[in-house]
């Protein structure tokens, strides 16, 4: 039987971490994440510590939203080339190209909850955040199936995040992560890092993928 409170606690985490991988937050932004920093949903991983650490200094020094704007850009070539190319098909393609099968995939993929890309065609479907925004997509809709009385819409909506995590977050993600907690310049980003890793450490375990084969770490 799925457990709410936990779907609602995953859809949280994923939801705000893909948006601040798909773009630096402004200052009001980022003055909101600070309001709700002590009450991160998925804490309890060493790898959340440290991002909640990274977090605080970045909060408390504080950083400025146009230095972690910059951070972003130079981590993921927001306007030029990317030190961390921040694409699944970059990470897993043989010539480590976009628009590879995996950015197929990950379209097919999306389409099983009736979703796409925004910039269709225009921006890979396979960057780490709007993939971090599948899966909390998918237990928002195993959470909104489960309120209109859908049991089998749930367990077909849930079913999907855990898969997609499975099957492509878990194959690339904690790599390209850890290469940002490595080179990243602000506190900002390598706490963005170090709570995706975590993030994805408890949905896996949340989800019962405890097998080595199921993930890279």
């Amino acid at each position: 039987m799925l457990d709410p409170s936990q779907l609602d606690t995953v859809a949280a985490a994923f939801v705000t971490l893909g948006g601040f991988h798909r773009a630096a937050p402004d200052e009001t932004a980022l003055a909101a994440f600070w309001e709700l920093l002590e009450d991160w949903p998925l804490p309890d991983t060493a790898a959340a510590a440290r991002g909640l650490a990274e977090m605080r200094a970045a909060r408390d020094k504080p950083e400025t939203a146009e230095a972690i704007r910059r951070d972003h850009d130079l981590l993921y070539g927001d306007s030029a080339t990317a030190k961390v190319p921040p694409y699944e098909s970059v990470h897993r393609g043989i010539e480590g190209l976009l628009f590879d099968e995996h950015t197929l995939q990950v379209r097919d993929a999306y389409r099983t909850l009736s979703l796409r890309a925004p910039r269709l065609n225009r921006e890979p479907d396979d960057h780490i955040g709007l993939e971090f925004d599948f899966v909390a997509r998918a237990a928002i809709a195993a959470l909104d199936a489960i309120d209109q009385a859908q049991p089998a819409r749930a367990e077909r909506a849930a079913d999907a995040g855990v898969m997609f995590l499975r099957d492509h977050l878990l194959r690339w993600a904690p790599g390209m992560l850890d290469r940002v907690v490595a080179v990243a310049q602000t506190h900002f980003m390598r706490g963005l890092a170090l709570l995706s890793l975590g993030a994805l450490q408890s949905h896996a375990r949340l989800a019962g993928l405890t097998e080595p084969s199921d993930v890279t770490w």
